[in-house]
């Protein structure tokens, strides 16, 4: 089972040179071992990339900067590896004791979290008050859940659709474009 979020796509570089997509892209990722119950993927936080409002064409085409370092990870579990705890949240699981975890080389997230300012300031009191009473309220405000800097107003900042673009990175823009037709209208 993939454990992510509607704005997040499971990517892998080694797809680059393939026409169209398959079935079998994911095999690479999930033929593990038996004894591998979580593989941790690492997950890249996309940023505006200088829209000011939802891109057209979507967020694979429109959003194509990122920060440089994965900020978090999700997980693909196997479910008949988990634990049935209490100990298990959203991204991290108690494994059974015969079981491992694993980080992938094969893939990655590609999460779209700091889209156009319209569309992030409703993702940010969403999510934000999913872990405090009120998301204007100073708690947690180092919390990944939270924009670096952002703090607890919801004010645009001052150069929003430039923030956090410290990468360059399209290859999934270009791929999406070559399987789906679309971007290039």
């Amino acid at each position: 089972m993939a454990v992510m979020d509607v704005d997040e796509f499971i990517f892998s570089t080694n797809w680059i040179g393939l026409e169209k997509p398959s079935k079998s892209l994911l095999e690479p990722v999930i033929s593990v071992d038996d004894s591998v119950g979580q593989i941790y993927l690492p997950c890249y936080d996309f940023a505006p990339s200088g829209q000011t409002a939802h891109p057209p064409e979507g967020v694979c085409q429109g959003y194509t900067c990122r920060l440089k370092n994965p900020q978090r990870h999700k997980s693909l579990v196997r479910l008949n590896a988990v634990e049935p705890s209490l100990m298990n949240v959203v991204h991290h699981f108690k494994l059974k004791p015969d079981f491992k975890s694993i980080w992938t080389a094969f893939a990655r997230i590609n999460h779209y979290k700091y889209q156009a300012w319209s569309e992030f300031k409703i993702k940010f009191k969403r999510r934000v008050s999913a872990y405090v009473a009120d998301w204007k309220d100073p708690i947690n405000l180092d919390s990944k859940d939270r924009a670096p800097g952002l703090g607890v107003d919801d004010t645009e900042p001052d150069g929003w659709a430039q923030k956090y673009c410290e990468v360059k990175d399209n290859i999934l823009q270009l791929l999406t474009a070559r399987w789906f037709g679309v971007g290039f209208g």
